[in-house]
């Protein structure tokens, strides 16, 4: 037969163990919560960084002209505006706070805009959406550095 007759400190003694292992538990699984969090909430933070100078910039048509502003305060380069298939108009240069305008055919409305930002991101803005970063465009870390 089994002996089942322990003592009672004995008992608390399994009873704290068991304790005590809970309190760990949670205690990693609460720091794992809390660093996944704290990953995730650092990733976003960096695209809305990188992202800042981005949203600053528009284009517009109107009058028979394509107006590009760039409210950001660093220059752009490579600033092509098209209309989907045909492009409307090209910069090679747009310095921080700029406006620029050249004629087009197209009618009034918003065009879509291509540019890369200061940090050699390529860049694409379509009507009324939130700037992209252009395929194959994303940096390494070892190319910002």
């Amino acid at each position: 037969m089994l002996n089942l007759e322990l003592e009672i400190g004995d008992w608390a003694t399994w009873v704290g163990s068991l304790g005590t292992l809970g309190a760990f538990t949670v205690a990693f699984w609460q720091i794992h919560r809390e660093r996944s969090a704290r990953k995730t909430r650092e990733a976003y933070e960096a695209q809305a960084r990188r992202r800042e100078h981005v949203d600053r910039v528009s284009v517009w048509v109107h009058d028979g002209n394509v107006h590009v502003n760039n409210g950001s305060g660093h220059s752009l380069h490579g600033v092509r505006v098209h209309d989907g298939k045909n492009t409307i108009a090209e910069w090679s240069h747009l310095p921080p706070g700029l406006h620029r305008r050249g004629p087009t055919d197209v009618a009034e409305g918003t065009p879509h805009v291509v540019f890369t930002d200061v940090r050699g991101d390529r860049w694409s803005r379509a009507p009324g959406a939130h700037p992209k970063l252009e395929p194959g465009a994303a940096r390494t870390t070892s190319e910002s550095s």
